[in-house]
């Protein structure tokens, strides 16, 4: 519908003036994109009443619209109590009328302090700003302190900056602003960051749901809530609004057992914004966490293809290509995004992933801790500097990478996995299995979970605890269906229950990959016994004929077996 494009359209160019004029990049660019992917006016029906929804239609039922949209998008804080609805509303509409009277008064201060605020000159930002009382004016002045504080830690080779006196007085001023019913939705997302920082969490994801429901595009404010929410987000959710569609798309990218939910949410997106990058790149993520790379990899070959100077997700592309070890393509996806800009996150996970594929250990964790420096809520640096110092079995700092990395996203399911792994190579099987829990819980459909927690519970000599992890395995994703059936058989071997044991065994003939010989070889040699035990001697021979093809160091059991059978029959 026109009247519903158009609404979107004037929705987000005011989302990019507001969020622009805060220094909210991410947020700025985030819009735009939506906004240049929105189609013409032309393209509506000539009635304007039908668009193709193939065509990029949009649900105008999914948008808020309102003749006073600029005071609408500015939100607002808690409004003052009353018992009379209709005098809180006029209320609120005087207070941003006031606002807007506020920041047309020290606009001039205000675009001295954006100034100093983007060549990042942000304690003298700060300081010009001071007695300014207008919202952008108040915002930027305390975004200035929250970054400048986050560039000490930095400096000084701190994590967080949790300590920092800043940051309290911060939380402290938007607090009192917040009561006093004077902060806005931008305000409320500072407030989120701030009480975040402070180690406030829970304070911080109701901040943040606020501030989404205040002033919907800033998408910043939807990453942080989904950081801050974890595997609640649909919980937290607001229940209107259109960019909610894009959050829980985000939030289910990684879910296995919601493909219904993520392509209803997608539907949606498609309608409102067409395959923007966005939207694209949602889809070649699901598919990447789906396991299915090969179409992953259309989605980003078809992005490359739309906006050939994109970094964004190249890591992710990236990952792709190491798994599928196509060194040829992640050596020009590298050399790619290093003649687009070397130094961004994203380009220094993908070159530190290219010298990982090639066995450059040292190589790629330094890539990755450059990553990590440049960006410290770079995810993919975190996790991937992890793995690589598990290679160079430096324990201690992969733990640490990796609690960085759940610190930033909890429904990552790699990090847990990676702080299962370092525990268990540290011999701390009680630690392992809480993370591997926490890994399997995310990931209820990937039998590597299982495997990984099963193989813990072994060597706990937890038996019981084993076979039920091992039986989950079985149940899920077949990458590890091989492995799960040999431990699973010689668990239930090793309890005296034969049959389970030998049925796994068959399914792990059903499964086995050429590298697993071994299992492949002890598997026949127990078949070949229990099917003796049952008088099936022309089957025992049958499994005994396979040992020598895939174990010949194990031809010798099985022609003494034979023998055996030779003579007994005699």
């Amino acid at each position: 519908m026109d009247g519903g494009i158009e609404a979107l359209r004037c929705q987000l160019r005011e989302a990019v003036e507001e969020c622009s004029a805060r220094g909210l990049l991410f947020s700025t660019k985030w819009a735009a994109e939506q906004l240049c992917n929105l189609p013409l006016p032309s393209t509506a029906g000539a009635d304007g009443l039908e668009i193709d929804p193939e065509e990029g239609g949009i649900n105008v039922g999914d948008i808020k619209s309102t003749p006073t949209l600029k005071h609408r998008l500015r939100g607002a804080g808690r409004a003052p109590q009353t018992t009379d609805g209709a005098e809180s509303d006029i209320k609120m509409e005087d207070k941003r009328m006031v606002w807007q009277q506020l920041d047309a008064d020290e606009r001039d201060r205000t675009a001295l302090g954006k100034s100093l605020f983007d060549v990042r000159e942000f304690e003298r930002a700060a300081f010009m700003l001071t007695g300014c009382h207008g919202p952008r004016a108040v915002f930027l002045r305390l975004y200035s302190r929250y970054l400048n504080s986050e560039r000490r830690a930095s400096e000084a080779g701190e994590n967080k900056i949790s300590n920092s006196s800043a940051v309290a007085e911060i939380s402290a001023e938007l607090l009192a602003l917040d009561a006093a019913g004077d902060l806005d939705g931008f305000g409320m997302y500072l407030l989120a960051l701030a009480l975040k920082a402070g180690g406030r969490r829970d304070e911080a994801r109701d901040a943040c749901v606020r501030a989404v429901q205040a002033y919907e595009c800033n998408w910043s404010a939807w990453e942080l809530l989904a950081g801050l929410a974890g595997t609640q987000a649909a919980a937290v959710c607001p229940a209107s609004g259109w960019v909610r569609h894009a959050f829980l798309a985000q939030a289910l990218v990684a879910t296995e057992a919601a493909s219904a939910e993520f392509a209803s949410h997608m539907a949606t997106l498609e309608r409102l914004v067409g395959r923007s990058g966005f939207v694209m790149g949602l889809r070649a993520q699901r598919h990447y966490h789906m396991r299915e790379f090969e179409e992953a990899g259309s989605e980003f070959a078809a992005l490359q293809a739309m906006d050939p100077f994109r970094l964004e997700l190249s890591d992710v592309h990236s990952n792709i290509l190491y798994v599928t070890e196509d060194r040829g393509r992640l050596a020009a996806l590298a050399q790619r995004c290093a003649a687009v800009d070397r130094f961004r996150p994203e380009t220094c996970c993908v070159i530190g992933n290219y010298y990982s594929s090639r066995r450059e250990h040292d190589k790629a964790a330094g890539y990755f801790r450059r990553a990590a420096q440049l960006d410290s809520a770079c995810l993919s640096a975190w996790v991937l500097l992890g793995h690589e110092l598990i290679e160079l079995k430096n324990t201690a700092g992969a733990a640490d990478a990796y609690r960085r990395a759940t610190d930033i996203d909890t429904r990552d399911y790699r990090a847990w996995y990676g702080l299962g792994k370092t525990y268990e190579m540290l011999n701390m099987p009680h630690y392992a299995l809480r993370y591997y829990g926490r890994a399997s819980a995310l990931r209820p459909h990937d039998s590597r979970m299982w495997c990984a927690l099963a193989d813990c519970y072994d060597r706990a000599a937890q038996p019981d605890s084993a076979i039920a992890c091992y039986r989950r395995a079985l149940h899920a994703s077949p990458e590890s269906a091989a492995h799960a059936a040999a431990r699973l058989a010689r668990l239930y071997a090793a309890a005296g229950d034969r049959p389970r044991a030998a049925h796994c065994y068959r399914l792990l003939l059903a499964h086995a990959a050429a590298d697993a010989a071994d299992d492949v070889a002890a598997a026949c040699l127990f078949l070949a016994s229990f099917e003796l035990d049952r008088h099936n001697p022309r089957v025992a021979r049958q499994y005994l004929s396979q040992v020598a093809d895939a174990a010949p160091h194990r031809a010798e059991e099985a022609s003494a077996m034979l023998r055996a059978m030779a003579s007994s029959s005699n």
